[in-house]
């Protein structure tokens, strides 16, 4: 006796899902986290420059790309208030407002730097790194 075997094949849909729709207010991060995002790139600015400063005078190498990397792995998760306290504690920085000023400070720097690299004169009308710059004492609110 011969019995037959059905297969069953299983009905996936061969098409893929479109990707869901997610308003563009609803991917931008929160205002608050900016801040805190900032002052984490000054802190590290600062850390970086005294790291390599105190490498260059002992004849050591300092690898900037591991440091960012580490470091901001190792802040990622810390408050505001915290990255504030380091700040104000480390590099005398009381304020927001003199957070945002050393980072237009750095910003310079690089955009210096840049235009040094690049064969452009510093007093050129070209602005290579324009930033709309944001109030950053406005709407912050440190009781979070």
């Amino acid at each position: 006796m011969v019995t037959a075997t059905a297969t069953r094949k299983s009905a996936k849909p061969s098409a893929r899902k479109a990707p869901k729709h997610t308003p563009a207010l609803q991917r931008v991060i929160p205002y608050q986290e900016k801040v805190r995002l900032m002052v984490i790139e000054v802190l590290r600015e600062e850390s970086g420059r005294e790291l390599a400063a105190s490498a260059r005078f002992n004849g050591q190498e300092f690898d900037w790309e591991q440091h960012n990397a580490r470091f901001r792995k190792d802040y990622a998760e810390t408050s505001l208030r915290d990255l504030l306290t380091y700040a104000r504690k480390l590099y005398g920085l009381q304020n927001l407002d003199e957070v945002r000023d050393r980072r237009a400070a750095h910003k310079a720097t690089r955009t210096g730097r840049l235009n040094a690299l690049n064969g452009l004169s510093t007093t050129d009308d070209l602005d290579t790194d324009e930033e709309f710059e944001v109030d950053l004492e406005e709407d912050v609110n440190l009781d979070d």
